[in-house]
């Protein structure tokens, strides 16, 4: 397999999600597994429910004679440990997990989850891409450090520090205690770290890699040489302007200021030239298709709009400010520069700081609050998830928050079916008033899988699929 960079974290609990959730996928069960085709299907938990009608109580029962790496059984307690541990551990998926209040054994194999508020995606949230849900040894949890050189978890494969090599190759051998044998398609997987495009293209038509992430410049050299490209709709590009208190950059303390920045951005323009048939304009928070999209919403560009609301607000000459960005996701900075070079047009002299050495820097810089505005994707197949992802970490580091937003998505979360639908529109609705987030255009999620590969499956609701899966009929396998 090939993944663009190093992990984030080989512990769970201060790991990342998307793609790069198979360093510790390999290694470490979750509770819920979600298929490449959007199900939700039993891993540790063989069955949840929500405990009264409001969506604040989940329980899960977990499956029996399971044991981690190093031969200890998995037990309520172990799961409720390493639970805890994710909460306290710091790392950047912990708003994920949503408004948790409490976690206990309520037997020796069901845990119940208390929220403090509703959580209408507990079950999703425990799956293998949130954190909270991929369950670590009690000895990991007693020793995290250990967790960089061995793992300590329930999976299918055991991470191999020896044969690794750091930012170069991560390898897996075949766990000889994994609960369902016949799931176990290969005797061991190896993660090759190759960041460039062209490079990525030519190990995966070699047969270097059987599985690789694709990009939309190499997409039809892919096709035609046989590989099988698959997409889902995953990314959406955002200008975060952060400093929505004008902390640190006065302007963008004005909502008309912001407004002005959405304003000025033509989405259509910049979806075609940077991602062509792989991209697509994007005004709100959610994707189309997702639940809380409102169709016809959103931002248009209106340059003459931009510029009135800017002379109102102020600054007609415009103003300057520093605009963080990374260079693993933005390949050479191409999004970020045509955003950026966009803003000029209302006279803001917006200069990119380039953060290259891996998201996890990236992250630590974001929440230093230097930055006035940041550039990155967020991800979420509904309000619930988009709203945890961008009012936490590095998409709100000076912690904005809207009080008519929190009471409309109160509301939201403890509600279902339509009701949850209306409300979700509604604060996708006050997102768009606030204009903390500029959404600026949608990306498809490429990937590139040889044709000897089998039973690999992508969808909107998994774009990023992963090679392991409790059971065989899931699991990707060699022709």
């Amino acid at each position: 397999m090939q993944f663009t960079g190093p992990p984030i974290s080989l512990n769970p609990a201060l790991g990342g999600n998307g793609l790069s959730a198979v360093f510790t996928a390999l290694a470490y069960d979750s509770l819920i597994h979600l298929s490449g085709d959007g199900k939700l299907v039993p891993d540790l938990a063989t069955s949840w429910n929500y405990v009264g009608q409001d969506n604040k109580v989940f329980e899960m029962t977990l499956r029996q004679g399971v044991k981690f790496s190093d031969g200890s059984p998995l037990t309520a307690d172990a799961v409720v440990a390493s639970m805890n541990y994710f909460r306290k551990a710091g790392g950047g998926l912990v708003g994920d997990a949503g408004p948790v209040d409490s976690i206990s054994a309520v037997g020796p194999d069901k845990v119940r989850v208390t929220y403090k508020s509703p959580n209408p995606d507990a079950a999703m949230t425990m799956t293998q891409y949130h954190g909270i849900g991929t369950i670590i040894g009690p000895k990991g949890v007693a020793n995290p450090q250990s967790l960089l050189t061995a793992s300590d978890g329930t999976g299918q494969y055991v991470y191999n520090g020896k044969t690794s090599v750091t930012n170069s190759r991560y390898t897996y051998d075949k766990n000889p205690g994994y609960f369902n044998p016949s799931a176990q398609m290969f005797s061991g997987v190896t993660i090759r770290v190759i960041g460039d495009a062209q490079a990525v293209l030519s190990a995966a038509q070699t047969g270097q890699v059987q599985f690789a992430g694709g990009a939309a410049s190499t997409a039809e050299a892919a096709k035609q040489a046989k590989l099988n490209v698959l997409s889902a709709p995953f990314f959406n590009w955002t200008l975060i302007l952060a400093d929505s208190a004008g902390k640190t950059s006065k302007p963008l303390g004005d909502a008309r200021v912001r407004q002005a920045i959405a304003y000025a951005l033509d989405r259509k323009g910049l979806a075609n030239a940077l991602g062509g048939q792989y991209a697509a304009p994007s005004t709100q928070v959610l994707l189309p298709g997702t639940d809380g999209y409102l169709p016809q919403a959103g931002y248009d560009y209106d340059l003459a709009k931009a510029k009135s609301l800017m002379a109102e607000a102020g600054y007609a000459n415009g103003f300057s400010m520093t605009v963080l960005t990374e260079s693993l996701l933005d390949r050479n900075t191409t999004y970020s520069q045509a955003i950026v070079h966009a803003l000029g047009d209302i006279g803001i002299k917006a200069t990119l700081h380039v953060e290259s050495t891996g998201i996890g820097q990236f992250s630590g810089d974001a929440l230093s609050k230097k930055y006035p505005a940041i550039i990155f994707p967020s991800a979420g197949t509904d309000m619930f998830q988009a709203h945890n992802q961008i009012s936490n970490g590095l998409f709100n580091p000076f912690g904005n928050k809207d009080r008519q937003l929190e009471s409309t998505l109160a509301k939201a979360f403890a509600s279902d079916g339509a009701d949850r639908t209306r409300l979700y529109q509604q604060a996708s609705q006050r997102y768009h008033d606030l204009a903390w987030y500029v959404p600026v255009f949608s990306t498809q999620n490429l990937l590139y899988a040889s044709p000897k590969l089998a039973n690999v499956k992508t969808s909107v609701l998994n774009p990023n699929p992963m090679p392991v899966a409790p059971t065989a009929d899931l699991a990707w396998k060699s022709k």
